[in-house]
């Protein structure tokens, strides 16, 4: 058994731990942590990597169970999330087959809350790959705390697949990304990557 928590467009190494685990737990009854995998990602570009963050409403306590935490339109993140993945991904393989499937769902496939948003993008992400992953939600807080730094699961190792984002800057290959570089550049290939990406 692994657990995870919910994460926006988590990295390689997250969907990685979904495809190999047979026995994912999602961390459901949690404390929301902001600043982490849970309302942020980080894509390709080639000045480097770069972080996309979701808004949230301030809940009245410091500490808002994750099940709680409402999506906000508070900077019109959505739309600059969509133009950064159009400006760093459009000349991607594989942006054009994708993108409106995932757009429709950040957009209106999801309950206005973090993790159902986080929730359907991951079941969408895993559908487009081609893989359907065993998952089941924690029913009580299982005591892992997953803090602010970057999600280690011991068995991943990145492996170097095509990038845009290197191919336009002649840069080195950025590791355990966002699942959408993964995507974006390599498409229906991206499961061959999962699969050699788990010792």
């Amino acid at each position: 058994m692994i657990v995870l928590p919910t994460a926006y467009f988590g990295p390689v190494s997250y969907y990685a731990a979904l495809f190999h685990e047979e026995d994912v737990v999602i961390e459901a009854c949690e404390y929301y942590v902001k600043q982490t995998i849970r309302n942020r990602c980080v894509i390709a570009t080639n000045q480097g990597p770069q972080t996309l963050s979701i808004n949230v409403q301030k809940g009245n306590s410091p500490q808002l169970p994750i099940r709680e935490v409402m999506l906000s339109d508070h900077g019109n993140w959505m739309h600059q999330h969509l133009y950064s993945l159009a400006t760093y991904y459009g000349n991607s393989p594989f942006y054009d087959y994708y993108i409106d499937e995932i757009k429709e769902v950040m957009q209106k496939g999801h309950d206005g809350s973090l993790f159902g948003l986080n929730e359907a993008l991951r079941r969408k992400v895993c559908e487009l790959i081609g893989f359907e992953p065993h998952v089941r939600y924690s029913e009580q807080w299982l005591g892992q705390s997953f803090g602010k730094g970057t999600l280690a699961i011991a068995p991943f190792v990145s492996v170097p697949y095509y990038q845009v984002a290197q191919a336009e800057s002649q840069g080195a290959f950025q590791p355990d990304m966002s699942i959408l570089d993964l995507l974006f550049n390599m498409g229906p290939e991206s499961i061959l990557v999962l699969k050699q990406s788990w010792r």
